[in-house]
């Protein structure tokens, strides 16, 4: 089939970048700093990368890997990638040298894009690099032989290339966090994230009007899927380098920011934020949280003080996010972890260990069907076939679907604690606990006991200036948890190992404080 066949009715993601410059050329796609970009400049700088891209021969199929902090460059490499009909293999920043040569041998990388400070890191001691394109540092650049990217637009045709693209084809190989294991590379195809955005739109009530933050990782699927949302609906978006209370608060009020996406943690930040009367949240329409509980305190006063509409959206790199919504007019229906319902493009059920699919309200693991869920685990057999045992995709999330259709999540299979012959769900002490005025993070865990088998183990981290002992916080879980849910031991952290996506790395602190109760014994 020729190329101008299949550029009739092709899905790719390019493609939204295009169309949404057609719709709205003059309008600005995005702010990084001082810098701005309008719809239409933005598709030609990331048709200029996808022609220098093609000049170098790489051809379909071949990956470009980034490592790369948030900015408007990193953002037209990626789509620039995706226009050419490449692989696009974001990498997390924080990785060591020995796990990005990892990555960069399992995607067989072609070219690595990465920002000027990570430059002496992969000229070190590793293994030999992939020709690398660097983007230019905001001061003076040092001097390297390398190709910048300011050089790779230049001269470049400001056209979409005709390049053939397969809407099963690869976009993206993203890497999961490796919290309890090797990373995995999870293969997403073109008409997954396609779907996926379209879906956000819709389920997370998106308009073409909306002014939204862009502040988590770009290289990580939670918010690449939020970028490209809003880039099909046509909206502006505000580039943050990260997470940055007093940053965020500017920039909602400066830009009248009306829809954000932010984890637990930061949006407690700003409601604690000592100078949060300074600024103007009226502009605020529609706020999202994900990945990690939120109390109802803390939900309720977010609610009531920055934003009236907040939503829970949950999925995984597997599922290309979001796999399900709890809208804001569910929030405080039922009690409980919900989740919500399933989405457009996702179909949910529970399964038990035998393969079984159970009726409403039994217990077991979470199964997914529906275009949005990953291809394969790049170039591993086991791991794919075991996630897809009997034809569905594993999740991983224990729980139960109830007679609304809502998933209420029990805890992640490795997590659940069994202690004394019960089995206790780690998120819902950790959801008491958040519940604390004087704790600003929380995590549980089982630790070996000699009685209690696994003892149910709280790391918390209290506020600035707050005062409270272990005796406090049990007196606390006593009033509002079962007996066999009571945290044994109560362990003050000063901070947490953490994913850069706000992750709790559960498996290190099990690791570090496996002796706990022996040394306590």
């Amino acid at each position: 089939m020729g190329t101008q066949t299949t550029l009739i009715n092709r899905v790719a993601v390019g493609d939204i970048v295009r169309r949404a410059a057609v719709l709205n050329p003059d309008k600005i796609a995005f702010i990084d700093g001082e810098r701005s970009i309008t719809y239409r400049a933005l598709d030609e700088r990331c048709n200029q990368f996808s022609h220098h891209l093609l000049s170098r021969g790489l051809a379909r199929g071949d990956a470009v890997a980034c490592l790369c902090v948030n900015s408007l460059d990193f953002i037209i490499a990626a789509y620039g990638i995706a226009k050419a009909g490449l692989v696009w293999a974001p990498m997390n920043v924080l990785l060591k040298r020995e796990q990005l040569d990892y990555v960069l041998d399992k995607v067989s990388a072609k070219l690595l894009v990465l920002d000027a400070g990570f430059l002496s890191l992969m000229q070190g001691q590793g293994r030999a690099a992939p020709p690398m394109l660097i983007i230019d540092p905001a001061g003076p650049a040092p001097e390297y032989d390398l190709t910048r990217f300011a050089q790779a637009l230049s001269n470049q045709p400001t056209t979409d290339p005709e390049v053939e693209i397969g809407d099963r084809d690869t976009a993206i190989v993203m890497f999961t966090s490796g919290t309890t294991a090797q990373q995995k590379g999870v293969v997403i195809s073109h008409l997954a994230v396609y779907l996926a955005t379209l879906n956000n739109i819709i389920e997370m009530e998106m308009k073409s009007d909306d002014v939204t933050v862009a502040m988590l990782p770009f290289f990580h699927c939670a918010q690449h899927t939020l970028v490209t949302s809003f880039l099909h609906r046509g909206a502006t978006q505000i580039v943050m380098r990260g997470f940055d209370a007093i940053s965020l608060m500017e920039n909602i009020t400066r830009y009248r920011v009306t829809w954000c996406f932010a984890l637990p943690t930061m949006w407690r930040a700003v409601l604690d934020n000592p100078e949060r009367s300074r600024y103007r949240f009226d502009s605020m329409r529609y706020g999202l949280y994900a990945m990690t509980p939120m109390d109802p305190e803390t939900l309720a006063r977010l609610i009531a003080e920055i934003c009236p509409r907040f939503a829970l959206s949950s999925g995984q790199t597997e599922v290309y996010p979001s796999a399900c919504v709890l809208k804001p007019e569910l929030q405080f229906s039922k009690k409980g972890q919900y989740w919500g319902q399933q989405s457009l493009t996702a179909e949910f059920q529970i399964m038990d260990d035998a393969g079984a699919l159970l009726p409403r309200g039994s217990v077991g693991e979470l199964v997914v069907r529906g275009p949005t869920v990953m291809m394969e685990y790049l170039k591993d057999t086991e791991a794919t076939n075991a996630s897809r045992a009997h034809g569905w995709h594993h999740t991983g999330d224990l729980g139960l679907i109830d007679e609304d259709g809502q998933f209420l999540f029990h805890d992640r299979k490795k997590d659940m604690i069994k202690t004394g012959g019960e089995n206790v769900a780690s998120c819902t002490v950790e959801a008491a606990l958040l519940g604390n005025p004087a704790i600003a993070a929380a995590a549980v865990v089982g630790l070996p006991h000699d009685y209690w088998i696994e003892a149910v183990t709280a790391f918390v981290i209290p506020k600035a200036g707050a005062i409270v002992s272990e005796e406090d916080i049990i007196k606390w879980c006593k009033e509002r948890l079962g007996r066999h849910e009571i945290p044994k031991r109560v362990v003050f952290l000063e901070r947490f190992p953490m994913t850069v996506t706000g992750k709790v790395l559960k498996h290190a602190l099990r690791d570090e404080h496996v002796n706990l109760f022996k040394i306590q014994s």
